[in-house]
């Protein structure tokens, strides 16, 4: 009689090939007897089966859980931005101003330390200082907002006290889509802004933002 040596790699196969098996050999479920993953003991295969479920039970709660935790904070979010943009659209003073009430509404509503504003938009007329050439640079390569630590981040100097994290949102020209400047949010909390975070709130920001200066900007036909 030949000998056959079956490899676990084929056992495996041929159980996923012949899902009938354990129905016409139904008493292997009891049989069998594995070892116990966090014991000793030894368990029958129904019973790790029982095991594997209910772990995976666990584990798909703790998924829900997240899911519901994210919801509730995307919500407060969304509120948050919903009242802010609902302050700069009752807004009805002028550029000399625009620029304090946004960055002072934005930090109010967020709960943040600091707003800071730079900005290089050809012959601006806001109230916002300019920011270093290698700052600028900075800001214009980056693809999507910055948001981590302050740390070995020369943006970090444009707030008036340390910061454990902040977000750095570039902002476009409204109608050139040209990078005109940036705004920086400060947060005395390292786990406030972190790098992966999602981004989309913070450019829904600098968009609206933009959106209100460009009324004072573009009312001058001088400027653009």
């Amino acid at each position: 009689m030949s000998h056959i040596s079956l490899q676990a790699d084929d056992i495996a196969a041929f159980l996923k090939q012949n899902p009938q098996f354990f129905l016409e050999h139904e008493y292997l479920l009891h049989d069998l007897k594995l070892p116990h993953p966090r014991s000793d003991k030894v368990i029958s295969l129904s019973e790790r089966q029982t095991m594997h479920l209910r772990k995976h039970t666990q584990q798909l709660e703790k998924q829900i859980t997240q899911f519901l935790h994210n919801a509730r904070k995307n919500e407060l979010i969304s509120r948050a931005l919903l009242s802010w943009a609902c302050d700069l659209l009752a807004f009805n003073g002028s550029h000399h101003n625009v620029c304090e009430l946004i960055c002072h509404s934005l930090q109010t509503r967020y709960g943040l330390q600091e707003v800071q504003l730079r900005l290089w938009w050809r012959n601006h007329p806001f109230d916002a200082p300019d920011c270093s050439p290698s700052t600028k640079r900075w800001v214009e390569a980056l693809e999507a907002p910055y948001t981590g630590p302050t740390h070995n981040q020369e943006a970090a100097s444009w707030f008036h006290q340390p910061m454990a994290s902040m977000a750095i949102i570039p902002l476009y020209s409204w109608s050139h889509h040209d990078c005109v400047g940036a705004l920086a949010l400060g947060s005395d909390i390292s786990r406030r802004f972190t790098y992966n975070i999602g981004t989309d709130f913070l450019v829904a920001m600098g968009q609206i933002f933009m959106a209100i200066l460009a009324r004072f900007y573009e009312q001058n036909p001088s400027l653009a």
